[in-house]
């Protein structure tokens, strides 16, 4: 097919179309058919029996409307049926594609499918209500992967549902004495499971289940149907809606909010995606030579900044919204997506639901064509100020850098790392007493927009990074280490974000070949999107081996949760609470209020340090057993090597 479009913003002030009724449509006893496909002349609806086979019905010709949309009519309910379009160019080419609206498929999403929702409904699925998350700061964040969860047989999960939707249903799941599961989730206390993506991708097959394949799903194919890997029999469209609904309300009863891992930047398939095939060359940038752009590094990248693109991207978020009741969405490379797409769909997601947390990473795979002052990057952050940004600094200066295997971070003994650790505390926003300090690095227009971490799914976990950075240290060095940089992350102001078994160390070991022999660098699988699940899977017997570890995680999400002091919501308010000390090798802070007071220190040293205490009697709320010790303290006190300590007034 040749290129058909020389200048897109006059192509969609023709042509955009506008309507909500794009896909399969049923109203009463009547299903209506509706396709964008401006290009084409002629186009067909396929009906099957089945997502796969030999099983079609029949095939209808669709009428052409206004501005390219095709429909066409049937005086039934379609309900429990398969379809796809085949599309015709210039009366003598036809391709066959899913249809880019089917809110389910057939196995491996190749057919569209039509699915009931109201006869898809889990027991409570209407009596749970969403759990109620007033402002960004109030979250805890958990990034799950659905098949790490539970795969292991350590997990306590029945053999039948590991690894997919169902194991996060399961309550009572145990590993010896130790919670596992659900109710570890309960446990620990965090507010919202950020799932990686779940919608269908290309590169697992579904018709083989028990064949151990394995990715982490930011290879989208269709990006309102769900993943049939993770249900019970991707052969029936059903199940998977009703199995993720029933995940859903697992997590709703348990308090817990579901943040869906989104990945519109770019498509899997490129020319033989069903995007392409029903409007060529329209919903990719291209660069000026007329060749695919590359801006995510998967081969393509997606023009949200079309008009056709953008309303793809607002329908979807709002049927996720609605149909699944998802509590938040977290986009993958945001920086490819264009600052007006962002602001509009945060206005969209306010209508729905005003406490939909919204927020993605603030960069790019690669090159973009589209001007970079105009994406939502996150040295753009003021333009798109309600929605959040991965903290890549805290991160950073918390452990070292990312792409440095070597480096140390504050944790590991950096210095040079105390200013960006202190701008992180502050959520990296133009707080008062950091005016001056590097300002360029101050981007948060409010806390709710820096989502802290030193952990995500990619590159090394932060224990396996700490063993390679940090090799000359001992294993209890290296624990410590991890501590502090949790006592950092969750203890800043912003929004922590923590990954699944991060808070038992979490280790995801490289399988080599046979006969490659072990190395500092390859011990480790920083990349594992498609690694077995020797490496990705979670082990929930080393909760049980460092238990001690997630009692400290768990005592710092709850001391977080205790006091808005942690979660102060404007830059006006850090001003007001928000008091560093001047302590030069190490890190000291107050937090003030009208009721309580506490004081905060992380000390990296190996050594311990003695530090005042501000004016009147504490008592520890929090020591390296992760305790409350009730003893009075006044004038100053003795802080443990590579240690937290938070202190709270009498």
């Amino acid at each position: 097919m040749k290129r058909y479009i020389s200048d897109f913003g006059r192509f969609d002030r023709e042509n955009a179309y506008y309507g909500d009724d794009l896909g399969a449509v049923t109203i009463g006893e009547i299903t209506t058919f509706r396709v964008w496909a401006p290009f084409c002349t002629g186009v067909y609806l396929n009906l099957y029996t089945g997502g796969t086979g030999n099983n079609k019905i029949e095939t209808l010709v669709m009428r052409r409307q206004d501005r390219g949309v095709w429909s066409v009519e049937l005086m039934h309910t379609c309900y429990g049926y398969y379809y796809t379009y085949t599309l015709e160019y210039e009366h003598r080419e036809y391709v066959e594609t899913i249809d880019i609206y089917a809110k389910g498929c057939g196995v491996n999403g190749d057919r569209g499918f039509i699915p009931d929702f109201s006869e898809l409904e889990p027991k409570d699925w209407n009596e749970t209500p969403r759990p109620v998350c007033e402002n960004a700061v109030d979250a805890v964040i958990y990034e799950c992967h659905v098949r790490d969860f539970s795969i292991s047989e350590n997990s306590g999960v029945p053999f039948e549902k590991r690894g997919r939707f169902e194991g996060f249903t399961v309550e009572g799941t145990r590993y010896e004495d130790i919670k596992t599961c659900l109710d570890h989730l309960k446990e620990l206390g965090v507010t919202h499971v950020q799932l990686q993506p779940v919608n269908d991708y290309a590169t697992v097959d579904e018709s083989k289940p028990y064949a151990g394949k394995y990715n982490w799903g930011y290879d989208p194919k269709n990006y309102m149907c769900l993943e049939g890997y993770y249900c019970s029999d991707a052969e029936e469209g059903e199940k998977r809606i009703l199995e993720f609904r029933e995940l859903v309300t697992a997590l709703h009863k348990a308090g817990i909010g579901v943040i869906l891992d989104v990945v519109f930047n770019h498509t899997y398939f490129t020319e033989d995606s069903a995007f392409h095939k029903t409007v060529p060359y329209y919903y990719h940038r291209l660069n000026r030579d007329g060749v695919f752009s590359n801006g995510s590094g998967c081969g393509n990248e997606t023009a949200s900044d079309h008009a056709m693109y953008r309303k793809y991207m607002i329908d979807a978020l709002k049927f996720w919204a609605t149909e699944y009741k998802i509590d938040g969405f977290r986009f993958d490379l945001m920086g490819l997506h264009d600052i007006d797409t962002v602001n509009i769909i945060r206005d969209e997601l306010d209508k729905i639901y005003p406490p939909l947390l919204m927020y993605g990473e603030g960069w790019t795979g690669g090159e973009s064509p589209y001007p970079t002052d105009r994406l939502a990057y996150k040295w753009n952050s003021y333009s798109f100020g309600r929605v959040g940004l991965f903290n890549d600094n805290l991160r950073d200066g918390i452990k070292g850098s990312t792409f440095e295997l070597r480096s140390t971070g504050f944790v590991s003994g950096s210095d040079h790392a105390i200013i960006s650790v202190k701008r992180g505390i502050a959520a990296n926003s133009r707080y008062r007493a950091l005016q001056g300090i590097a300002d360029d690095l101050c981007w948060a227009f409010t806390p709710a927009q820096a989502i802290n971490y030193c952990e995500a799914h990619d590159n090394n976990t932060l224990w396996d990074k700490l063993s390679i950075s940090a090799a000359d240290r001992t294993p209890e060095e290296r624990r410590k280490m991890d501590k502090l940089a949790a006592a950092i992350v969750i203890l800043s102001q912003g929004v922590p974000f923590i990954q699944l078994g991060q808070d038992f160390l979490r280790s995801k070991p490289k399988i080599l070949p046979e006969g490659v022999e072990r190395n500092e660098f390859n011990t480790f699988d920083e990349n594992s999107y498609n690694a077995p699940d020797e490496t990705n899977m979670v082990r929930w017997e080393e909760k049980k081996k460092n238990y001690d570890v997630f009692l400290w995680y768990r005592a710092l999400i709850a001391l977080r949760r205790s006091s808005p002091l942690f979660r102060l919501r404007t830059c006006e308010e850090l001003d007001a609470h928000l008091h560093f000390h001047n302590n030069t090798d190490i890190i000291a802070f107050e937090l003030i209020g009208t009721e309580e007071c506490y004081f905060v220190v992380f000390n990296h040293r190996r050594e311990e340090r003695y530090v005042n205490l501000p004016h009147g009697r504490f008592y520890k709320r929090l020591g390296e057993d992760g305790k409350p010790e009730y003893k009075r303290f006044e004038g100053g006190v003795h802080v443990p090597p590579i240690s937290c300590a938070v202190y709270k007034r009498l």
